[in-house]
C-alpha cells in the first residue's frame, strides 16, 4: 500500500498540466470527442482498477466503449480493449487475474473474459438470446447472469428452444393478456427477466427462476440486485413476487440455492427492497430500502441484517438525505454511502456499531465508487457541468482528491466552459430552493444576454454539477445563453418533506418555483434580457413546459420533449401504474379531478406561446401520443408550433445523428424567438 500512495501522489503533479491552446465555444463536434468514462471496480487484491470509456459514433450512428485497467502499484493505465463492438459491465475473477465483461462482439451480449497482463479476449458464455446481467462467484466455479425467457419454462434446454423458435417466427404481432407488456422501450414479447446459473467445469447452465416475474424488476431494479454467498453456494436477488408489478414497488430480496430448488424470501418490508451487499465475512447482508409501498421516490436507507441472529438495523433511519451507492469497508465496521445533497453526490461513512455518520468527499458530483483493500482510499468517477467524467482517488487520511484519468483533459483545456454558480431565493410557501446559473463563454458582464430556463424531470429529479450526456447546459450556453436551472418542490436531495411536496401538486408549487426563480433571476442579473428568456424541460419538464403553455409565465419562446400533455390517456398507455396512481391518489376513474386539474390539455384555450415540441417513438414511458396531442392543440389555437418525431428514439435521443438534428432544432427554434426581436400574431 506504501507504493499505491507515492504512486498516488505523483499524480498530483498531472492535475495542473495545462495545454496552451486557443479557447473555443462548445459544438456538437466537440461533444462527439467527450470520452464517457464510467465505473470504476476494483480487484480483489487491490492492485488494478477496472474501467469503462465509452465514445459516440457518428459514422455507426452509435456509440462504442472499451475498458481499461489502472494498475494503481506502478501508476500505468492500460487498455484492455479494443474493438469496433461495445465492452462493457467489467467483473474481476475471484483471483484478480482474469477481468470478465459483457461484449456485442458477437452480434449479440455475451460474456468475455481477457487476462489482466494482457492479451487477446476470448468469448466465455454465448447463449441463443442476449445476457443483460451477470455476477462472478467468490469461489471462482460460477456465473450467475439473467436473460428474457418465456415464463412458462423452467429448464434451459427447454429456453434454448423457446428462443430457437422465436427466432423463426413468421409473425411480427405483440400478444399479451396481462398488464406490464412493455417496458421503457421494449415490448416484452411474452418474455421476462429470468435468472441462471453457469458451472464451467460441467459446462452446465441451470435454470433458478421462472414465472411473470423479473430478475432484476423491471423497474427499480438494476445490475446491483445479484450478490453470491461467500461459499459460492446461493445467490441474493432481487423480484417482485407481485401479481400485478405494474401495480407495485414491492422489490424484495431473495436467496436460491445454485442447484434450484426452494426459494427463501430475505424481506418483507411491503415498499422497495434492493442492492442486496454482503459483508466481506459474510454475516450481514446490507441493502436499500424504501418505506412507503407505490412511491418510487421514497427515501432510501442502509439496511443491515445479521443473516445469523436475524436481527435487522437501519442504518440512515434519521439521516435526511437519499442513500445511492452503498460499500462495505474492508474489515465490515462500517459503511460507505453516497447521496443526494443539493445538487451534488457527496460521500459518508457509517459506523455499524454507534450508526455515526462521517462525510468523507464532500461537494462533490460522484456517480460510482469503490473502496481500496486497506479502507484508506475511495476511488470513483466524478464531474463538474465544465467537465466530463474521470476517475479520481481519494486519501481518506489526507483528505486530499487526485485525478487518476485525463481523458478529456486536452478536449476540455480547448473549451471556454464556465462553471456551475448557486443561489439561494424563497420559492413556494416561503422555502428555500436551489437555483443554478451557467453563464455563456467569454461572457461579458457589460451585455444583455437572453436565457433559458432548464426543467428538469421525474419529478423527482435534480440538476446537479454534472455534464449530462444529453440535456448538456454546456451546449445550450455555448449559443451564447445564460442557463437557468431550479431544483423546484419535488427534487431529489433537500429533505425527504421537500421530495414529498410535488406529489399531488404537479402544477402547484414547481410552477411558482420557476416563476419566483425565474424573476429572482431578473432582479439580480442585470445581464439578463428580462424579454428575451425562454424555457425546455423533457419528461416532467415536458410536462412543465405543456403546464406553462396555458398559465402565466414570462417566457418568449418554449421547448418541450416528451411531455405528459393528458393525465387521463397518459395513465392509459404508460406501463407503471404506480407512479400515477400515487402521484394523483387513485386512478383516472376514481379520482378524475385530480387527473383533470393537473393535465395541460384542461387549459387550452390560453396557449399562446411559440413552442417546439420533440419526442421519441418508441418512447413507452411518456407515449409520444402525449406530443401528438399537445401539437395538435397548438395548432389549432394558432401557435407557432413544430413537431419533430423521431420513430426509433425511446424516451431519451441519443442516436449521435439525431441528437445532432436535436440540437440544431432546438437552438435554431431559440434563436428564433431570443435572438430577433421578431413579433408575431395568434391567430384567430
Amino acid at each position: 500500500m506504501k507504493k499505491k500512495i507515492i504512486v498516488l501522489l505523483l499524480f498530483i503533479g498531472l492535475i495542473g498540466i495545462g495545454f496552451s491552446v486557443q479557447k473555443r465555444a462548445l459544438t456538437y463536434a466537440d461533444f462527439l470527442k467527450v470520452k464517457l468514462v464510467s465505473g470504476p471496480v476494483i480487484s480483489p487484491d487491490g492492485n488494478y482498477l477496472a474501467y469503462t470509456v465509452k465514445v459516440l459514433d457518428k459514422k455507426k450512428n452509435g456509440s462504442r466503449s472499451s475498458l481499461y485497467l489502472f494498475d494503481l502499484s506502478k501508476g500505468k493505465e492500460i487498455r484492455l480493449t479494443n474493438s469496433n463492438a461495445s465492452d462493457f459491465s467489467p467483473e474481476f475473477s475471484y483471483d484478480s487475474k482474469y477481468l470478465y465483461f459483457l461484449s456485442t462482439r458477437s452480434g449479440k451480449v455475451a460474456i468475455w473474459r481477457i487476462r489482466v497482463n494482457g492479451g487477446e479476449a476470448e468469448k466465455y458464455l454465448e447463449i441463443p438470446t442476449d445476457i443483460d446481467n451477470f455476477k462472478l462467484s467468490p469461489t471462482g466455479n460460477r456465473i450467475a447472469f439473467t436473460a428474457f425467457a418465456s415464463p412458462n419454462i423452467r429448464t434451459y434446454q427447454k429456453q434454448v428452444e423457446f428462443w430457437k423458435n422465436e427466432k423463426n417466427r413468421k409473425t411480427s404481432a405483440y400478444v399479451s393478456d396481462r398488464l406490464f407488456y412493455r417496458v421503457w422501450n421494449y415490448w416484452r414479447k411474452g418474455k421476462y427477466s429470468t435468472l441462471f446459473v453457469y458451472s464451467p467445469s460441467i459446462n452446465r447452465i441451470r435454470q433458478l427462476t421462472s414465472g411473470y416475474y423479473d430478475v432484476p424488476p423491471a423497474d427499480l431494479g438494476s445490475s446491483h440486485d445479484l450478490e453470491f454467498s461467500k461459499d459460492g453456494k446461493y445467490i441474493f436477488f432481487v423480484m417482485n413476487k407481485s401479481s400485478q408489478p405494474q401495480n407495485s414497488t414491492n422489490n424484495d430480496i431473495f436467496k436460491v440455492s445454485v442447484y434450484g430448488g426452494a426459494i427463501t424470501k430475505i424481506t418483507s418490508n411491503a415498499a422497495n427492497d434492493n442492492n442486496p451487499l454482503l459483508s466481506h465475512n459474510g454475516k450481514f447482508l446490507a441493502y436499500k430500502a424504501m418505506k412507503r409501498p407505490g412511491f418510487e421516490a421514497d427515501k432510501y436507507n442502509i439496511m443491515v441484517k445479521d443473516l445469523i441472529s436475524g436481527k435487522l438495523v437501519s442504518l440512515t433511519e434519521n439521516f435526511d438525505r437519499s442513500v445511492n451507492t452503498i460499500r462495505w469497508s474492508p474489515n465490515d465496521d462500517s459503511i460507505f454511502f453516497s447521496v443526494s445533497k443539493e445538487g451534488y453526490h457527496p460521500i459518508y461513512k457509517v459506523n455499524l456499531d454507534t450508526g455515526e455518520k462521517f462525510p468523507i468527499v464532500k461537494k462533490a458530483f460522484v456517480k460510482n465508487f469503490v473502496v481500496s483493500s486497506d479502507g484508506k482510499y475511495l476511488f470513483y468517477t466524478k464531474e463538474k457541468v465544465n467537465r466530463p467524467s474521470e476517475i479520481y482517488a481519494f486519501s481518506i487520511e489526507k483528505n486530499r482528491e487526485f485525478q487518476l484519468t485525463h481523458f478529456n483533459d486536452k478536449l476540455v483545456a480547448s473549451l471556454e466552459m464556465n462553471p456551475l454558480e448557486e443561489y439561494w431565493f424563497e420559492g413556494a410557501g416561503g422555502d428555500s430552493v436551489h437555483l443554478m446559473v451557467v453563464k455563456p463563454p467569454f461572457f461579458n458582464k457589460r451585455k444583455k444576454y437572453p436565457a433559458i430556463m432548464l426543467i428538469h424531470g421525474g419529478p423527482q429529479g435534480a440538476w446537479g454539477d454534472d455534464f449530462h450526456p444529453r440535456w448538456n447546459v454546456q451546449m445550450f450556453a455555448a449559443r451564447g445563453y445564460v442557463i437557468l436551472m431550479v431544483n423546484f418542490h419535488g427534487s431529489r436531495g433537500y429533505g425527504q418533506a421537500f421530495t414529498d411536496s410535488v406529489s399531488k401538486d404537479w402544477g402547484g408549487k414547481p410552477y411558482i418555483d420557476i416563476i419566483k426563480g425565474t424573476q429572482y433571476a431578473i432582479n439580480k442579473f442585470k445581464y439578463i434580457d428580462p424579454t428575451r428568456i425562454g424555457a425546455a424541460g423533457a419528461s416532467y419538464g415536458g410536462f412543465m413546459i405543456d403546464w406553462l403553455e396555458g398559465h402565466e409565465h414570462p417566457f418568449k419562446v418554449l421547448v418541450s420533449h416528451a411531455g405528459v400533455y393528458d393525465q387521463k390517456s397518459m395513465y392509459g398507455a404508460t406501463e407503471e401504474l404506480w407512479f400515477p396512481e400515487w402521484e394523483f391518489a387513485g386512478t383516472p376513474w376514481t379520482n378524475p379531478k385530480m387527473y383533470e386539474k393537473f393535465s395541460p390539455s384542461s387549459y387550452v384555450m390560453n396557449f399562446k406561446t411559440p413552442c417546439l415540441v420533440t419526442a421519441g417513438e418508441r418512447d413507452y414511458r411518456v407515449p409520444y401520443t402525449q406530443s401528438l396531442q399537445f401539437f395538435t392543440a397548438l395548432q389549432k389555437m394558432g401557435v407557432p408550433s413544430k413537431l419533430i418525431v423521431f420513430p426509433d428514439e425511446c424516451h431519451f435521443i441519443q442516436k449521435p445523428n439525431n441528437a445532432e438534428f436535436w440540437w440544431n432544432e432546438v437552438l435554431n427554434w431559440f434563436d428564433k424567438y431570443l435572438k430577433t426581436h421578431r413579433k408575431y400574431k395568434r391567430k384567430r
